[in-house]
């Protein structure tokens, strides 16, 4: 009944779900409206095709926790889908974080096709254009530095393989390896300047080595974002090289959004109990509470004063008898 009264233009706005959605065949929609991570380019790129059927121009829009990985939606998977699952989620996840190739090119060409230009001039990074490109050289040494420095004993240069450098997983059981948020734990503690750098920033970070080869996936399952990063054989002539080349990128979508929460006041108890492990906001905090706790003051409790004045219920009515006797049990 809902699809019926929409499509026949009785309704200007229906919230459904992917399903009621497909099933949509309305010439004149102007604007899709995503919730929450598609769990495919495919199901995305078909859910805003139900937009601007009659030839002319329509908007898709995604809003998207950019702070959480996406995970799968609940189905019954055998191992290969489930891998083939995660493989798809992550190349729409990566889509997102995207700022500054051409969404309509990364579409295009995602799915065999020429787009045969560098721009579409209407999606938000040809619009807006792609944020500043920043030499991150310096983060960039030092991430894969303490990722090399974990696995130092379980490679050589010498390596057959030419896409990464060789180890010997097996003896490796899965608790030992080290995840991207303990190597970025190891980084705070040997340089301090980066204690205000958010792990959503790093996490920015190692996709970004990821694409460009310098890192892999050390786990054999696979995760939307890179979990258990290992260095590659590219990766360590970079960091064999670091000093003589720089490493201009530009930023990804998490990335700024981590740039941005880190000058901004705490919001929320999960902000704010992240500066503990700075040494000098700790101490500042401590400080505080200290001298907050040596001028508090406690006033005497003051001894509650029963009113004289108080009327007594009247006991001929049923109201007052009742008050009287609800009054007797306080």
């Amino acid at each position: 009944m809902t699809g019926f009264t929409f499509v026949f233009y009785h309704f200007q706005v229906v919230v459904a779900t992917i399903a009621f959605g497909m099933g949509i065949d309305k010439p004149n929609v102007r604007r899709i409206i995503h919730y929450g991570w598609p769990q495919s380019l495919e199901a995305y790129y078909q859910e805003a095709g139900r937009a601007g059927r009659d030839g002319k121009l329509a908007d898709c829009i995604l809003y998207a926790n950019l702070e959480r990985i996406p995970s799968l939606l609940p189905s019954r998977r055998s191992e290969d889908q489930t891998k083939q699952a995660y493989i798809m989620l992550s190349d729409c996840f990566r889509y997102g974080m995207n700022t500054s190739c051409c969404r309509a090119k990364i579409l295009v060409e995602y799915f065999g096709e020429n787009f045969g230009c560098q721009k579409c001039h209407l999606c938000d990074v040809c619009v807006d254009g792609p944020p500043e490109r920043q030499n991150l050289k310096e983060e960039a040494s030092i991430l894969l530095q303490t990722i090399a420095a974990e696995y130092a004993h379980s490679y050589t240069m010498d390596d057959p393989y030419d896409d990464s450098v060789h180890f010997d997983l097996e003896d490796r059981r899965f608790g030992e390896r080290s995840s991207l948020k303990m190597f970025v734990g190891k980084i705070n503690e040997q340089s301090p300047k980066f204690l205000t750098t958010a792990i959503l920033w790093w996490r920015g970070l190692a996709r970004i080595l990821e694409v460009k080869g310098y890192i892999r996936e050390g786990d054999e399952k696979t995760h939307v974002q890179i979990k258990y990063p290992e260095p590659t054989k590219l990766g360590l002539e970079f960091v064999k090289s670091a000093s003589e080349q720089d490493f201009y990128v530009y930023p990804e979508a998490d990335m700024l959004l981590a740039k941005e929460t880190d000058n901004r006041p705490y919001s929320s108890f999960s902000e704010w109990k992240k500066g503990w492990a700075d040494p000098e906001i700790r101490h500042q905090r401590l400080e505080r509470m200290q001298l907050k706790k040596q001028t508090k003051f406690r006033s005497p409790k003051k001894k509650r004063k029963r009113n004289a004045n108080k009327v007594r219920p009247d006991l001929r009515t049923s109201r007052g008898r009742l008050a009287a006797k609800l009054a007797k049990n306080k």
